[in-house]
Parts: C-alpha cells; sequence; structure tokens
C-alpha cells in the first residue's frame, strides 16, 4: 500500500502561496493534483479545500472543518457582541451581516467532480459557499457569500 505523500501549505521566496506534496512545489491546482491525485477522493476533501484555499486566497478565507464546533463560536461570538457599539474602521461585527442558517453549514465533501465546502472571511466574518470543479480545465475555487 503506497503511503499518501506529505501536503504542506507554505509560500515561495516571493511570497506567493504553494503547496509542497513530499519535496515538490505546486503553485496552482493543475500541478497540485498532477503530483498528488489521490487528493480527489472523496476522503480527502478537507486536505484538498485546505490546499486549494491556500493556493487561492492564502490566508484570507479558513475553510471551516468542524460545522458543529464553527456553529458553537459564531453563536457564542454573536452573543457576545454589543450591536450599539459605535462603528470602529478596521473591526467588523458578525451582526453586521445576517445571520446565516448554521444548519446549512456542511464539512468538506466532494460529488463526482466538484469540491464543495464552507470558509469564513477571517477579516470580516462573513461566510461563504465555495465549489471547485475537479475536472474541467481550470480549478480555482468559486466563493459566493451564503445567504439564508
Amino acid at each position: 500500500m503506497a503511503q499518501d505523500p506529505q501536503i504542506l501549505l507554505s509560500f515561495d521566496d516571493e511570497g506567493d502561496a504553494i503547496v509542497i506534496v513530499d519535496d515538490t512545489e505546486a503553485g496552482d491546482a493543475r500541478t497540485l493534483l498532477e503530483l498528488a491525485p489521490d487528493l480527489k477522493e472523496p476522503g480527502k476533501a478537507l486536505q484538498l479545500a485546505q490546499a486549494l484555499n491556500h493556493l487561492a486566497h492564502e490566508q484570507t478565507f479558513a475553510v471551516i472543518e468542524d460545522p458543529a464546533a464553527f456553529a458553537d463560536w459564531y453563536k457564542k461570538r454573536l452573543a457576545e457582541e454589543d450591536t450599539d457599539a459605535d462603528w470602529v474602521e478596521g473591526t467588523y461585527q458578525l451582526s453586521n451581516y445576517a445571520t446565516p442558517d448554521l444548519t446549512a453549514i456542511e464539512a468538506p465533501r466532494i460529488s463526482g467532480d466538484t469540491l464543495t465546502f464552507f470558509a469564513i472571511n477571517r477579516q470580516l466574518g462573513a461566510i461563504y459557499v465555495v465549489s471547485a470543479g475537479l475536472g474541467g480545465d481550470t480549478l480555482t475555487p468559486d466563493y459566493e457569500p451564503m445567504t439564508n
């Protein structure tokens, strides 16, 4: 049985996002999947979501790995906000957005040739539904704001 390759999220000398598969750098999704084709298996959805998210947006978005833990964190954070506080530039409150249906958030999954996952914008707190076609010419994830 072949051992899974080591996958590391990193940056090259110029500061661009890369994924290192064993000792080989991948600067785009196509190269990543050529180096690690098993990432397209349903059981690898989380690892693929993390890698594609990193290549597409570096640290802007965080993949929601555990929907239940995320929902608990989100509700707690929302309850702690002072909705009457004055707006301060450079800060955000979750209450600035419509509260999404947290029960709709699922762990990353691969269905057919599509990877679907949920991500949170680390700066804004907005939640996105992300999809990436795994069978076409481009593997760039599409980030759509989650609506109720």
